[in-house]
């Protein structure tokens, strides 16, 4: 959904603009890039080092606008002693990594480390490459990971020839399992993404190993993104505000002019707890699953394309469990997944709205009978299906 940002916050956004300098660092002067260690940051301090991964596609102007938010409010009091860095794909054929953070006079600059050529934003290699540089070059006691481009859970786009779940590059994405397996197990406090549907429980459960929590929406995310200018000193305290992340998010859209939007953070560590009494409430039974109604479900995101819409996990779950059961599964979501915030609408690419009645965090695709090829790559690709059925 193009959605343009308002004037006043547009001209916000070229006053910092003039603000910013870049400057290429040297090879053989990268030490420099490593932040504050001059500084002597005081004891308790957080150290963490945060990656973005940007990959451009057709919201080359919405991210920008994105990264003058991120830049404006990229001081040392809000790195907190750490270190920001950004990786932005404009296209196939140009990126480059580069780190925010104030110059000796206090402007916010851009200090590139390197540049790309011809390497796809959406290859395993490209991202693990990435990753490996910047925690060679600014080590850290904690990293966080957020993720900005086109996503779709994991569901399909003409699934017949091929599957998507994130980073739109001219045609082509990495599926959740290649994402999966890009990004290293056990790095990250955290990962963010600033991308649709991606708050599925499938990618949830997919990506449970890379980062003790994850943020994100199970609905589409208007292409203005997150209100960086209050949720990036979130990302720098000594534990992570998650819980502000996603406060910050829900009231931002709730007095948007278009009010759509919604968000949870997930506690990886609890989905297997979680998966235990989904299987229980299962019980293999997917003809269960198949008889359920989307219409009397809530509905969370639905994709251009796609054929069938994702909806509320707790509203499905509650459809087949008994009232025992859901009483035990709502405790197991209640420890899986923190601060569901929703406004009264969400928005779908399909051009539709839906009122928002129930809401438990996180979507699930409800198996249909007659997608026999999409089933088959549920089954065979998914860790969520193998770990419930």
């Amino acid at each position: 959904m193009q959605i343009r940002l308002g004037v006043l916050t547009l001209s916000l956004l070229f006053f910092l603009a003039g603000c910013v300098k870049v400057e290429t660092i040297p090879d053989g002067e990268k030490e420099a890039t490593r932040g504050f260690e001059k500084d002597n940051p005081k004891e308790g301090m957080s150290k963490r080092t945060l990656l973005i991964y940007m990959i451009a596609s057709n919201l080359g102007e919405d991210l920008k606008n994105n990264l003058k938010l991120i830049t404006s409010v990229t001081t040392k009091e809000n790195l907190n002693g750490g270190h920001l860095l950004v990786y932005y794909s404009e296209n196939r054929e140009k990126a480059r990594l580069f780190e925010i953070k104030p110059n000796e006079k206090g402007v916010p600059t851009e200090y590139i480390i390197r540049n790309y050529e011809g390497e796809s934003a959406v290859s395993k290699e490209t991202m693990r490459n990435v990753i490996n540089e910047v925690v060679s070059l600014y080590p850290a006691d904690s990293y966080g990971m957020l993720l900005s481009s086109h996503a779709s859970a994991w569901m399909p786009v003409g699934y017949h020839t091929m599957l998507r779940a994130f980073g739109e590059e001219n045609g082509k994405w990495f599926e959740i399992d290649e994402l999966a397996e890009a990004i290293p197990d056990n790095l990250f406090d955290f990962l963010l993404f600033d991308a649709c549907s991606m708050g599925a429980i499938e990618c949830m459960y997919e990506l449970k190993d890379k980062a003790n929590y994850i943020v994100a929406s199970p609905s589409e995310i208007l292409t203005v993104g997150f209100p960086y200018q209050t949720i990036l000193p979130h990302l720098f305290t000594k534990e992570a505000d998650l819980a502000n992340v996603a406060k910050d998010f829900y009231e931002f859209f709730k007095t948007y002019v278009y009010p759509v939007g919604n968000i949870s953070v997930t506690v990886t560590k609890e989905l297997d707890g979680l998966a235990a009494i989904t299987k229980e409430i299962l019980n293999g039974d997917e003809k269960a699953v198949e008889s359920l109604l989307v219409s009397e479900m809530q509905v969370l995101s639905y994709l251009p394309k796609s054929p069938v819409a994702l909806v509320d996990f707790g509203d499905m779950i509650k459809h087949l469990a008994t009232g025992e059961q859901y009483q035990r599964f709502e405790k197991a979501l209640k420890k899986a997944v923190l601060y569901p915030y929703s406004t009264k609408q969400i928005y779908a690419t399909t051009g539709s709205y839906y009122d928002v009645t129930t809401y438990s965090g996180l979507s699930v695709y409800p198996l249909r009978s007659d997608y026999t090829e999409l089933n088959n790559w549920y089954k065979n690709r998914l860790r969520w299906y193998q770990a419930v059925f």
